[in-house]
C-alpha cells in the first residue's frame, strides 16, 4: 500500500511541476503579446523579456529536475545556472554562428564529463533538455541556423525571386555605393550625387532600381532617401560575406606571402627603395641624387 501511494505522491509531484512549467509558459506567451502591442518597445527590451522568462523557467526546471539527495546539488546547479545564463547571453549577438553553439556543447560535454556515470544522468538530461529548448529560441528568433537548417532552406529557394529582388539590384557596383551612402543616414539627391560622383538621369536610374526592389525609400515625395530595412539586411549581410570569404582569404594569402619572403631579404628590399637626405628617409630617390652632400649625411645618421 505504501509503494502505491509513494507512486502516486511522484506523479503528482511530476504533475505540479509540469503545471509550473505551463504556467511559466503562458507568462512567457502573455508578456510576448503585451511587449508587440507597445509601440515604444524595441529589439532589446524585447530580449531582455526573453532572456529573463528563459532563465526563470531554467531555475524552476533545474529545480524540480534535479536529483534531489545529492551532496553536489548546490555546486551543480550553480554551475548549470551558469552554464544555461551565459547561452542566454548570445541574444546580444546579432548573428549567432553555429562554431559558437558547438562551443557550447563541447563545454556542457566537459561539464558532463566531470560526473559520476548512472548517479549524474537525470540531472543532465535536465539541463541538456534546456540548452536545447535555448537553442530552439534563437531559432525562433532569426539568431541562430544549423548547417542543416541552411541547407533545407536553400533547397527550396525561390530563384527569380532571389535574382529579381536581391542579385539584380545589388549587382552593380553604384547601387551598391548609393546602399554604402545611405547605411548611416538618409540623403538628399544632391548629397548622393557629391558622394557617389553619379549625375542627373543615371543616378535617377539606379535610385529607381533600389527603390522597386525594396532596398530604398524616399520620405514625403521628394524628401531624402533612405535605406529599408530589407536593404539594410542585404548590405549587412554582403559585409559579413565578403568578411568570411573574400577578406579572409586575402589576409591568409598576405600572411603565406610573408612567411615565404626572409626577413634579411626585406629589410634589404626596404633599404633599397630609400636613402637619407640630411638625415631625412625619402623614397625612390632619383638616381643623380646621391652625391657627395647626400653620402655625408649617410655618414652623420650612422654615427
Amino acid at each position: 500500500m505504501s509503494s502505491k501511494n509513494a507512486s502516486i505522491e511522484r506523479e503528482l509531484g511530476q504533475l505540479k511541476d509540469r503545471v509550473e512549467e505551463l504556467s511559466l509558459e503562458l507568462r512567457h506567451v502573455i508578456a510576448l503579446l503585451r511587449t508587440s502591442q507597445t509601440v515604444s518597445s524595441n529589439r532589446s527590451d524585447l530580449f531582455d523579456l526573453l532572456r529573463g522568462e528563459a532563465r526563470e523557467k531554467a531555475a524552476t526546471r533545474l529545480d524540480s529536475g534535479m536529483t534531489k539527495r545529492c551532496d553536489m546539488r548546490k555546486e551543480c546547479r550553480s554551475r548549470f545556472m551558469g552554464f544555461l545564463d551565459d547561452n542566454l547571453e548570445l541574444l546580444d549577438l546579432p548573428r549567432i554562428d553555429e562554431e559558437e553553439i558547438n562551443a557550447r556543447i563541447e563545454l556542457l560535454e566537459s561539464i558532463k564529463a566531470k560526473g559520476v556515470l548512472g548517479r549524474c544522468d537525470g540531472c543532465f538530461t535536465e539541463v541538456g533538455t534546456l540548452f536545447q529548448q535555448q537553442m530552439d529560441l534563437m531559432r525562433s528568433l532569426k539568431l541562430y541556423r544549423s548547417r542543416e537548417d541552411v541547407r533545407n532552406s536553400i533547397d527550396i529557394l525561390p530563384e527569380t525571386e532571389v535574382v529579381k529582388t536581391l542579385l539584380e539590384p545589388l549587382s552593380n557596383g553604384q547601387r551598391l555605393s548609393i546602399l554604402k551612402s545611405l547605411a548611416k543616414t538618409p540623403r538628399s539627391f544632391s548629397e548622393l550625387s557629391s558622394l557617389t560622383s553619379l549625375k542627373g538621369g543615371n543616378l535617377l536610374f539606379h535610385l529607381q532600381r533600389l527603390t522597386t526592389s525594396g532596398m530604398i525609400s524616399q520620405r514625403s515625395g521628394r524628401g531624402d532617401y533612405a535605406l529599408s530595412e530589407r536593404g539594410m539586411k542585404a548590405l549587412e549581410m554582403i559585409n559579413d560575406l565578403y568578411q568570411r570569404t573574400v577578406n579572409t582569404e586575402n589576409v591568409r594569402l598576405a600572411n603565406d606571402e610573408a612567411k615565404r619572403t626572409p626577413v634579411n631579404s626585406l629589410k634589404t628590399r626596404q633599404m633599397n627603395d630609400i636613402y637619407v637626405n640630411k638625415g631625412r628617409m625619402i623614397p625612390n630617390p632619383p638616381a643623380n641624387s646621391l652625391n657627395s652632400e647626400h653620402g655625408h649625411a649617410r655618414q652623420t645618421v650612422s654615427k
